[in-house]
């Protein structure tokens, strides 16, 4: 309420009364929260259900603007440390600064090129592509592009793979592996591309051996911890 209450605040009109801003917040945060239709939101708190269809979609509005105070790739040599740390006291493999991974969001099908929303699950959508740190919390969003569209072609349109490719992030702390400086990672699934800042698991064609399927699996409970 204090930080979008400004924007959302109203006055009151001759014939009716103005929507509290706790109640537009507090009706837009159960919407969100529970996905509940704007009928059923509305009947909870006492509005219809254009109202809280427009409260809702004010208040949406208004946390993007704010978006990038609270999303943001840490860009610190403390900031990624920290972010090492919480990986390293769950897990085996160093150096992990956060884990990607992309889902759907179901649309409705677009009038134009309602194709290239078509998903692969069979269902139109946008896709959405996420890096969290080791408790869950994001550290990249984006959003917006075809449901169609591969999680790799994701990742090559958007900002955080032209920021890691240019070096202005996950440059430090290095780490010495056997021999081998390793920089800051992100462990991904097999969908992902193997980078030098991106960790991949191998490819199982059903010849891996026992320290290869080990990794796997170690691999793949580090981007677990980080999903819960």
């Amino acid at each position: 309420c204090h930080l979008v209450g400004p924007a959302l605040r109203r006055q009151d009109m001759h014939m009716r009364d103005v929507i509290l801003v706790k109640k537009r917040v507090g009706g837009s945060l159960w919407r969100l929260a529970t996905g509940e239709c704007y009928r059923s939101c509305g009947l909870m708190i006492g509005l219809s259900k254009s109202a809280v269809f427009k409260c809702c979609h004010e208040f949406v509005q208004q946390l993007c603007l704010l978006k990038d105070n609270y999303i943001k790739f840490p860009t610190t040599r403390a900031e990624v440390q920290a972010k090492i740390n919480g990986f390293s006291e769950r897990r085996k493999i160093p150096n992990i600064a956060g884990a990607i991974d992309g889902t759907h969001v179901p649309i409705k099908a677009p009038k134009t090129n309602h194709e290239d929303y078509f998903d692969r699950k069979h269902f139109y959508s946008y896709s959405l592509q996420g890096v969290v740190d080791s408790s869950g919390l994001f550290l990249s969003v984006s959003t917006g592009y075809p449901g169609s569209l591969h999680d790799a072609r994701v990742l090559r349109l958007s900002q955080i793979f032209d920021a890691t490719e240019n070096d202005l992030i996950l440059t430090e702390p290095t780490a010495d592996i056997n021999g081998t400086i390793v920089c800051p990672l992100i462990v991904g699934d097999s969908a992902y591309p193997l980078k030098p800042w991106l960790l991949c698991p191998f490819k199982d064609n059903g010849a891996l051996n026992r320290e290869q399927k080990k990794f796997n699996e170690e691999l793949s409970k580090a981007r677990i911890v980080s999903e819960h």
